[in-house]
């Protein structure tokens, strides 16, 4: 029945009957049979392009991953990322996409992006498609201009002026709202969306920050600038490798979020 329907459909858009019942068996029309080689390419490249997969090799692959994340997260992946793709698999392209999290979340929902690596303060990830593998964890502290503090002290935080940097575009993040329960809210000087310029206005200012150590390490080696630890209680910074579940990923997908946990492993950052 939906295969009559169909066929008088295209008869209609044809004009043109196609098939016509002779002795028992349906014939084609001439119109059929000029159609007939268009519809058999047609067929078979839509065939090719659905069910013939060819086999994914990183070696000789020149694939291009989207990678959504941070700056501080790229900070802490893409140069082991890059050694490790440099010998495992040459012709590899990323892009990375800085947006909102909810923005890229989406992306990874559609399509667009192959891997989100991002933080996850109180695991407000709630996309039921989306798998959550934890990467690592962090703790905050604070980055003071070289020489200005001697110690860090709730008063001294307090009292400070600061940088807050603002990644995926929220502006109130864990550290707000736990001093916000004490009753406290600090005194925002300059906001950023992202972090890479602020050791450069520590080192000319009073202001402080509150950053990830881990990007902080890296800071040290270059920036003049003293460390102290965070004086409130906050919940780590979490960082998670968020995809699609298996049986949603292509095999390249797999095998980069492999490769991103891989690189994740204590040893590698």
């Amino acid at each position: 029945s939906a295969f009559s329907h169909a066929l008088n459909r295209l008869r209609d858009v044809m004009e043109d009957p196609l098939f016509v019942r002779m002795k028992g068996e349906m014939l084609p029309t001439k119109k059929a049979e000029e159609i007939a080689p268009s519809i058999f390419e047609s067929l078979a490249l839509i065939s090719q392009q659905l069910f013939q997969v060819e086999p994914f090799d990183p070696l000789s692959s020149t694939m291009e991953f989207v990678i959504g994340t941070t700056d501080y997260t790229a900070f802490c992946v893409l140069p082991s990322l890059m050694k490790r793709l440099s010998v495992i698999a040459p012709n590899i392209k990323i892009r990375i996409m800085f947006e909102q999290q909810e923005a890229l979340f989406q992306s990874l929902v559609l399509g667009h992006v192959d891997a989100v690596i991002g933080y996850s303060e109180q695991g407000e990830m709630n996309h039921s498609a989306i798998v959550e593998q934890l990467c690592f964890s962090d703790r905050y502290v604070v980055v003071v201009p070289k020489r200005l503090y001697s110690t860090m002290r709730l008063e001294d935080y307090v009292e400070a002026k600061h940088i807050r940097v603002s990644a995926w575009g929220e502006h109130h993040g864990i550290v707000d709202r736990v001093l916000k329960t004490m009753g406290i809210t600090r005194q925002i000087a300059l906001e950023l969306p992202n972090m890479m310029v602020a050791p450069y206005i520590l080192e000319s200012s009073t202001l402080i920050m509150t950053l990830p150590s881990k990007a902080v390490e890296q800071f040290r080696t270059i920036h003049e600038i003293d460390v102290f630890d965070l004086p409130i209680k906050v919940p780590d910074y979490t960082v998670n490798l968020y995809t699609l579940a298996s049986h949603q990923t292509t095999s390249p997908q797999s095998w980069l979020s492999q490769i991103l946990l891989n690189v994740f492993e204590p040893a590698n950052i």
